[in-house]
């Protein structure tokens, strides 16, 4: 048995002769209060036999993996299988302002309520039909005609596909053969005269759709004309109205406040493959396996890269973290804060671009990939990164 009067807390860097009587190699299973003193954790109460994997709190349940099963965990242990066979693998999940949560392994994505789940993206109608002629009071001339599927459930609706021109002779339009679906409706949308614009001119479950309105009813755009699928990514995270996502070394982001949806030109390249995505109130914390960089600003289009000159990032030890539970210099940090292994150190992220190490020449790690939360106990704010 070993008494402590004062504990200065692991030092793994200095050479072991060199250690003073408040110093340790290894600590294992205690916690550190916040004047220094050690106590023994505290244990564990099973409340499930079965194994759970990528455990992730939602807004009022709790999401895990059991063998292949995406469950969702409601309080008094009522569970729903939210997807059947997403696989044993890492999943990475991010909440939305509206309760819902984002999940993704990174070939499989959506979102749930923790009873219901959807495919995070829309996908677009596999053809366009076959135009015919129709009667109606259009202009005599060349048109594109454009669709989109809208998912029935929630209304989003999935980037257009459209057509080469085509010429309408007997002022109407008329498709034959459309894409059906269940679950999802057709929505059409034709240009003016010379093929400028697209305009929503209706909708249809069904494989046909006709339509013979004038010109000056062409007067609601399509939205989604030009967006693509939200890419499935790996490590995702909620900024200023957008979805991000890594895919690899490059950050996509959504549209705002459209999830499903994101533009050829919303990314960011980086030069390793990225392990963690961390927002603060003005940027957004990348890590990746060449170093820690940040990316400073209110507005994805301005966001400037910033090197924190911070090493490479463990996968998985990125988390976000309250900046007044956090060290910075000789106080507390403030706002928005996030925690990760940098270069074999925990390092603290602060708004402003502002970084800190909480180990610095005391204690370095050689991890390869963790599982990371924070967490309070007794009022004790506490980093823990579970090697996988």
């Amino acid at each position: 048995m070993l008494t402590f009067e004062s504990f200065t807390g692991i030092n793994n860097v200095a050479p072991a002769h060199r250690l003073s009587g408040a110093d340790l190699l290894v600590a294992t299973d205690v916690d550190i209060g916040l004047t220094g003193e050690i106590t023994r954790r505290a244990g564990f109460t099973e409340v499930h036999a079965s194994c759970h994997k990528n455990i992730y709190d939602g807004k009022g349940f709790m999401l895990a993996t059991t063998g292949s099963e995406l469950v969702a965990i409601h309080p008094g242990d009522v569970r729903h299988v939210i997807h059947p066979s997403i696989g044993p693998g890492r999943v990475w999940y991010c909440n939305l302002p509206d309760g819902r949560t984002t999940y993704t392994n990174g070939l499989i994505h959506g979102t749930t309520d923790g009873v219901t789940c959807q495919d995070r993206s829309v996908p677009v109608p596999h053809s366009l039909g076959a135009p015919d002629t129709a009667f109606g009071d259009l202009f005599p001339g060349q048109y594109r005609y454009h669709l989109t599927a809208r998912r029935m459930a929630d209304g989003a609706e999935s980037p257009a596909i459209s057509s080469t021109p085509i010429t309408i002779s007997q002022g109407g339009l008329r498709l034959d053969g459309l894409p059906v679906r269940l679950g999802y409706e057709v929505l059409v949308y034709l240009s003016g005269k010379d093929g400028e614009g697209a305009y929503l001119v209706g909708s249809t479950s069904g494989s046909t759709f006709e339509w013979g309105g004038k010109n000056s009813d062409l007067v609601l755009p399509c939205r989604t004309l030009g967006a693509r699928p939200f890419p499935v990514g790996t490590y995702t995270a909620f900024w200023r109205g957008r979805v991000l996502t890594a895919v690899g070394n490059v950050l996509w982001a959504s549209r705002p406040f459209s999830p499903h949806l994101s533009d050829w030109r919303d990314f960011k390249q980086f030069e390793g493959d990225i392990t963690a995505v961390l927002p603060v109130l003005d940027g957004v914390y990348v890590g990746t396996t060449e170093g820690l960089k940040f990316l400073s600003g209110t507005t994805w289009d301005q966001l400037a890269m910033v090197d924190t000159r911070r090493g490479a990032v463990v996968p998985g030890s990125g988390i976000s973290a309250p900046g007044k539970k956090i060290q910075l210099g000789e106080g507390k940090g403030s706002g928005d804060a996030m925690l990760c292994i940098a270069g074999g150190e925990i390092v603290a992220g602060f708004n402003g671009g502002q970084t800190f190490s909480l180990t610095s020449e005391r204690y370095t790690t050689a991890v390869t990939e963790v599982c990371a939360a924070f967490r309070e106990i007794d009022g004790i704010p506490q980093y823990i990164a579970v090697p996988q």
